[in-house]
Formats: C-alpha cells, sequence, structure tokens
C-alpha cells in the first residue's frame, strides 16, 4: 500500500495539545455544565465517564489507528483501507433501502429520501461513505460552533469593557436576547471568530496549529483553575459541588444516558473527522496508546475542572443549576456580577477568555478536517483551500446567526423542512443542527468506525497499528500482570494470552461499542427497547 508523504507533528506533546485542544472546547466549558444540572448531576457525570473509558477511548484508537496508517482524510483512509466494497458494506446498503421502505409506507418520505441516498452512497462507495458522512458532519457543526464562538468573543469585549453589569438573571437575559436578536450583529461576530480559526490553520500542522495548541492550551487550564478556586472559596459553593458529584440515579432518563453518549462523541471529537484527520499527521514513532490516553484525560479533566468551578458559584449566588444553554449566557454573568470584592466583571472577563480559547482551539481542528480533505481529494493548495473553506462554512453558518433565537428570520426553511420531514419540534435552526450532530450523526459515525475496524479492516490489522511504538505491556496478561504473577515461570507461557489491554480494546470495538451504541440510538428514535 503506498502512502503519502505528508507533514508530521513536531512532538508528541504538540498532538496530545493539539487533538485535545479540538476535544476541550464547549462541549467540556459550555455545554457539560448545563446537560450536567439538567440531568439529576452526579449521575450524569458516571454515566458520561463511562461512556469516554468504555466507548469513547476504544474508537479514539480506532481513528488514530485508521489516520496514521493511511496518511488520508477519512474519506480517503476508508476508501484505501476497504480495497474492494466489502459484504457488509452491501448489506448496509441493502438494509437502508428496506428502512427506506418501511418509511415510506409510513408516511415520513423526508426521512425516506434521506435513507435512499445514504443507500445509494454505501452501496457506491463501501465505507467510504462513512469517511463522507463524518466530514459532512464536522462541517455542519462548525457552521454554527463558529456562531458560539461568535458570542463568546463578544462577551469579552463586553466584560472587560464594563458592558456586562447585569444584577440579576432578568437583566442578563434582556442583554443576550438583544444580542442574538440582532442578526447583522451575530453574523459579524460568527465571520470573525471563524476568521481567527482560519488564521490559526494557515500556517499548516507544526507551524500553525501544533504551536497555538502549546500556548493557548495551558493558558486554558490555568485560566480554569483559578475560576475553580474562586468558586470553591464562596460562602455556600459547597452545595454546588454536591450536586455535581452527588449520583442521583433518579433523575436520570433512558434520554439522559443517551445524551451521555452523544456528549462523550462529541467532547472527544469522534464521528466528526478530526481524530482521523489528525491522526494522519502522526509519525510511526508515536505511542498511539498513550497519546490517546492522555488525550481522554485532559479531555475528561477540563470538564470536571468546567463543572467544579461553575456550579459551585452558581450556588453560591442561589442561582438554578439547570438552566440549560442559557447558564453561561444569563447565569453565570449575573453570578460573576455578585461575586462579592467588587472584581466580577474580572472573573466573567477571565472566563470568556479561557471560554474563547477551548472554542478556538476545537474550530481550528473542524476547520482542518475540510481543508486537508481538499488538499488531499483535489490538490489544493492550503491556502486556496482554508478560503473556500471560510467561504462555505461562514456561508452556511449565516443561516445559524439569523435564526439562533426563533425561525422568526428563516420562515422559508422552516416552512420546507416541516413539508419534508413533519412537525420540526427544534426552536430554532441552532437547536435543530445541534441535536441531529450531537444525537444521530456522531453516534451513527462512530457505530459504522467500530464495525468497520472489528469486521472489515479487522482488528488483526488496526491492532498491528496501534502496537507500533507501543511497547510490551499492551500485550501483557492483564490478570497475571495485576495479580504479581508476572515472570513467574508457571505463567509465562501464558504472557501474550487471555486479557491483555489489546484483546479488551478488541473486544469493546467488536461488540460492547456497536450493542450500546445502537441500544441508545434505537431508544431516541422511539424504538421502545425497556430502558
Amino acid at each position: 500500500m503506498e502512502v503519502k508523504k505528508r507533514e508530521n507533528w513536531g512532538s508528541t506533546l504538540g498532538f496530545v495539545l493539539a487533538i485535545a485542544g479540538s476535544a476541550i472546547g464547549l462541549g467540556n466549558v459550555w455545554k457539560f455544565p448545563y446537560i450536567t444540572g439538567q440531568n439529576g448531576g452526579g449521575a450524569f457525570v458516571l454515566v458520561y465517564l463511562f461512556c469516554i473509558f468504555l466507548l469513547g477511548m476504544p474508537i479514539m484508537l480506532c481513528e488514530m489507528a485508521i489516520g496514521r496508517k493511511t496518511r488520508q482524510n477519512p474519506y480517503g483512509a476508508f476508501r484505501m483501507l476497504e480495497v474492494r466494497r466489502s459484504r457488509l458494506s452491501k448489506v448496509l446498503g441493502w438494509l437502508l433501502i428496506g428502512m427506506g421502505l418501511v418509511m415510506l409506507c409510513s408516511g415520513k418520505w423526508g426521512f425516506a429520501l434521506l435513507t435512499f441516498a445514504a443507500s445509494a452512497l454505501v452501496l457506491k462507495l463501501g465505507f467510504a461513505a462513512v469517511g463522507l458522512f463524518s466530514l459532512f458532519a464536522a462541517m455542519l457543526i462548525l457552521s454554527y460552533y463558529s456562531v458560539i464562538g461568535g458570542w463568546i468573543v463578544e462577551y469579552v469585549y463586553k466584560a472587560f469593557s464594563g458592558q456586562l453589569n447585569v444584577p440579576d438573571v432578568e437583566s442578563a437575559e434582556k442583554l443576550f436576547s438583544d444580542f442574538i436578536g440582532n442578526p447583522m450583529q451575530v453574523t459579524r461576530w460568527h465571520l470573525l471568530f471563524l476568521g481567527l480559526a482560519a488564521l490559526m490553520i494557515w500556517c499548516g500542522i507544526r507551524n500553525g496549529i501544533e504551536r497555538w495548541s502549546k500556548i493557548l492550551m495551558p493558558t486554558l487550564f490555568f485560566l480554569l483553575v483559578a475560576l475553580l478556586l474562586r468558586g470553591v472559596t464562596l460562602s455556600g459553593a459547597s452545595k454546588g459541588v454536591a450536586f455535581f458529584l452527588t449520583p442521583d440515579f433518579s433523575k436520570l432518563t433512558a434520554a439522559g444516558a443517551l445524551e451521555a453518549l452523544g456528549h462523550a462523541f462529541y467532547t472527544l471529537s469522534l464521528g466528526m473527522a478530526i481524530t482521523i484527520t489528525y491522526g494522519s499527521y502522526l509519525g510511526r514513532d508515536k505511542n498511539i496508546f498513550t497519546s490517546a490516553l492522555w488525550v481522554v484525560l485532559l479531555d475528561t479533566g477540563a470538564a470536571l475542572l468546567a463543572g467544579l468551578a461553575i456550579f459551585p458559584a452558581v450556588f453560591a449566588m442561589g442561582f438554578d443549576p439547570s438552566d440549560g444553554p442559557s447558564l453561561i449566557f444569563k447565569v453565570l454573568p449575573a453570578t460573576f456580577y455578585n461575586f462579592p470584592g467588587g472584581f466580577g466583571w474580572l472573573w466573567a472577563g477571565l472566563f470568556f477568555l479561557m471560554l474563547t480559547i477551548a472554542a478556538l482551539t476545537s474550530a481550528a481542528s473542524l476547520f482542518e478536517c475540510g481543508v486537508t480533505f481538499l488538499i488531499d481529494q483535489l490538490g489544493l493548495k492550503r491556502s486556496v483551500a482554508v478560503i473556500l473553506c471560510y467561504v462555505g462554512i461562514g456561508g452556511f453558518g449565516v443561516l445559524t446567526s439569523v435564526s439562533c433565537a426563533t425561525w422568526e428570520h428563516l420562515p422559508g426553511v422552516h416552512g420546507v423542512l416541516e413539508y419534508v420531514f413533519g412537525e420540526v419540534k427544534s426552536k430554532n435552526w441552532f437547536v435543530l443542527l445541534d441535536y441531529v450532530t450531537s444525537n444521530w450523526m456522531l453516534p451513527l459515525s462512530g457505530l459504522f468506525t467500530a464495525i468497520f475496524v472489528g469486521w472489515v479492516w479487522t482488528t488483526r490489522k488496526a491492532g498491528r497499528e496501534l502496537r507500533i511504538s507501543a511497547g510490551s505491556l499492551v500485550d501483557e496478561n492483564l490478570i497475571t500482570y495485576l495479580s504479581g504473577f508476572r515472570g513467574e515461570p508457571l505463567y509465562r507461557s501464558s504472557r501474550n494470552h487471555g486479557l491483555t489491554v489489546m484483546t479488551l480494546w478488541g473486544l469493546l470495538v467488536r461488540f460492547v461499542a456497536p450493542v450500546v451504541i445502537l441500544a441508545l440510538f434505537l431508544q431516541s428514535i422511539g424504538v421502545n427497547l425497556g430502558f
């Protein structure tokens, strides 16, 4: 198999910080706290951690292995590894046709057309269609992600210029509503933020993403820790810590478990082309296992730090922790304003600055997926690819800019969607995109990636890629190793047999991840599985 030459990361640290930067974004600092508040606190955190380590990390290893083996964007990677269309892809294509017919008979002709289109792609391209699907998900996410990034940059300006003086949630809500209700202003900040992400990747992997990640990621953690220390020292903060860390399973539903799974994929940047793209620039001398573990630990640590920074402050100031997306832009500004000592504006400014860094590193990674695809498939220069992606994503993101409050400014789009798909329950275009990508596209992309690695490329071949520079521990018998009998003559013959890190990974990828993801996904679309 011919492997194309391409730029490599300068160091393992640079790669880990870059991919951690993609993972540590608004999903950790903006979304994780409010969905935790809506789903009962600590119980949701436990399910989220379960999904991260038993589902997220194994699939992250799959995506890194695919990227490094092929040195290609996701579409090119799947196409290279599936030399000829597998029987499984043909079976999948015909299953999609059957699903489309069922939807058509049920009167859901809009969903039937989408399913037929997907079946045609799978039958023609095989699992390369999964690569295209993940790229499409990345571009959709970036189109609204950059709008939120624009909100945050505006709030940094408001905080440090003294315009964020909101003593209560009502005042903060009016300020936020006035802002997002002005489409021109939101669009301007959206395009500015997207431009910052474009500048970050303009100079390539080493001189662009890696260099900036080494500066921005330590800064982000420093600000997070500073905010955490301020929050937990407030009077009444212990109630927030207890809410965040004490499990209450009575408040956790099947929908909440699905949201934990979707968020695990969202926050680890899985199923959205990033890990395969970044992995394609990873040198053969780098240990994928330790790199993935560090990314998971940094990402999870950032999410937990964010929760410990936000909830103690919210409880200490007497606000509601389950206020949803408004937690960041309505509750927290009022929370910071009421901090004792008179420096609420400073803490608000530092918080939104930290949020800007998290958003920017994630947006740059999403942006890079589209750029790498254009460079690999069309042979474009990086500068041209960056400009084309900026124009395309920026233009499509305007739909979110003008409809981030209600459907008022997109009545035609809303009408077409309801005509084709039936009632649209989402209150605006932004909420619709966020729901579809987080709860549908990312889990499905992860599901098909696990099936591809487990049954088409096979865990044997993927495991060979993972073993490169991984050391011997991944093939040690874990039971022998942990029980202290490593090196005992009686057990030497079983050293590479039984439960090892590699065999555990293979079991999770082939059986556990597909079954759990599929079950939760079916539950989410109304198939009652009894949980």
